[in-house]
């Protein structure tokens, strides 16, 4: 039995009812929700139903992320129901354009040693912030919207001891995609990964949230980081210093399980056509002809992931034979790349900026053609995702995806000749809640 984990420190401040063993039916108190548009308007249905003038939550947010291209009035329908709902109960709503879910919500709203249920399996994210971060369905977030608890089961702790630090052109998403070789997609249900260990320190909160998005394809409950100096950097660059706490585990801390990794010993990787846990080097897979990479998603389109990707672009031009876009995770950083150059040398690139949103993660648009490669920093390549039947999609990582479309071809990064580029992070992020409305006081409504 797991002792002393930073899991098991949440869960504790967050016990409504249960025993705290392994396996065993509890109910925990959720402090944050969040929703998104596709998900969204049958949680807020559901709300309503419940007869609920205010959520009882301490924060609830409502993304609109995925239904985007608003093909015929439907979406916007949508997107107007979610946005007058939210003004009558309490709801901080994000609109169309502001990003995708995950990333703003750590960006603005997430908090170490809080609970966070969402309405989308990539939920989890949070977890690079120190918060316990479930994905749930659509019901359950109402219910935690209307005060009540979320129940699960006690869940099995397993410790990922990460030891090193990332070399060269070696990133976040190599980290997770290691982890998937060893554990795959299946048989951890009711599992949650906790890392810790020297290696920690070494990441920042974007490389960390790169992680804990992409445990979802593990299968797990959560993942979860602690809240450390790293921690507090981010949120002051956020200028949220104050939700900041110090939250570890205890040195001595015992898991159900523990896997050690060596970042020092991690190449770069991808995963393979047609399920994230099909692992292999870019070494093996080296000289394959790419048609189309995208760089962006809820996983790998933070300012440090886009830095990247404009530094290595600088001056160059994508192979001809690739079509290139890139999905940039909020507007916030979409500025900053206006703003300092970046999106300039991206675009001169010959790269395609698509909205922020979550468009070709899930198959609505930038669709490959067929019988073509396309490498995607996203989470999943379960066949037919892109949108495209019989689709060859490989998930990897900026560096990667940025070396295949100067290329044109699978290239290991480390082999283009480049100084690998050190992106300094600033002090402070432009800060723009301008696209994020916060409730009306009163359920007053709002005409529209």
């Amino acid at each position: 039995m797991a002792r002393g984990t930073l899991v098991q420190k949440i869960i504790a401040r967050h016990l409504i009812s249960g025993e705290e063993k392994q396996g065993f039916p509890i109910s925990i108190r959720i402090d944050q929700t969040l929703t998104q548009d596709a998900t969204g308007t049958m949680a807020y249905l559901e709300l309503e139903a419940m007869g609920v003038e205010r959520v009882k939550t301490e924060l609830s947010v409502s993304y609109i992320d995925h239904n985007m291209s608003q093909n015929g009035p439907e979406n916007q329908n949508d997107h107007l129901y979610l946005q007058s709902v939210a003004a009558a109960k309490g709801v901080y709503f994000s609109r169309p354009g502001n990003g995708i879910c995950h990333q703003v919500h750590l960006e603005r709203f997430g908090a170490p040693g809080k609970t966070l249920l969402g309405s989308d399996s990539h939920t989890p994210t949070g977890g690079g912030i120190g918060m316990l971060a479930i994905g749930a369905g659509g019901l359950d977030v109402a219910l935690a919207m209307a005060g009540q608890p979320f129940r699960l089961s006690y869940p099995k702790i397993i410790g990922a001891e990460l030891t090193g630090s990332l070399p060269d052109w070696v990133s976040a998403k190599d980290v997770i995609l290691k982890l998937l070789g060893i554990l795959t997609t299946k048989g951890n249900v009711g599992c949650i990964i906790e890392y810790f260990g020297k290696g920690v320190k070494t990441l920042s909160v974007p490389e960390r949230a790169t992680i804990t998005n992409m445990g979802a394809e593990l299968g797990v409950t959560s993942s979860v980081f602690p809240s450390d100096k790293n921690t507090l950097k981010f949120l002051k660059t956020q200028g949220r210093e104050k939700d900041w706490i110090e939250f570890s585990a205890d040195k001595k801390a015992e898991y159900d399980g523990v896997i050690k990794i060596n970042l020092s010993e991690i190449e770069p990787l991808a995963s393979c056509p047609s399920s994230p846990d099909n692992i292999k080097t870019i070494a093996e897979l080296e000289g394959a002809e790419v048609g189309q990479v995208i760089v962006g998603s809820c996983t790998n389109s933070s300012y440090q992931d886009l830095m990247l990707v404009a530094s290595v672009l600088k001056g160059r031009q994508i192979a001809e034979n690739v079509s290139f876009a890139i999905a940039p995770g909020s507007r916030q950083l979409i500025k900053m790349l206006a703003e300092n150059g970046a999106l300039s040398e991206i675009i001169s690139a010959g790269a395609r900026i698509l909205e922020s949103g979550c468009g070709p993660c899930i198959g609505q648009g930038f669709s490959p053609a067929d019988d073509t490669v396309t490498l995607r920093t996203f989470n999943r390549n379960f066949a037919g995702r892109t949108g495209t039947k019989n689709d060859k999609a490989y998930l990897v990582s900026p560096a990667v995806a940025v070396a295949a479309a100067l290329t044109g071809k699978i290239t290991d990064p480390r082999k283009l000749g480049l100084d690998f580029p050190r992106i300094k992070t600033p002090k402070t992020f432009l800060i723009d809640d301008r696209m994020i409305i916060p409730p009306r006081r009163g359920g007053q409504k709002l005409r529209l």
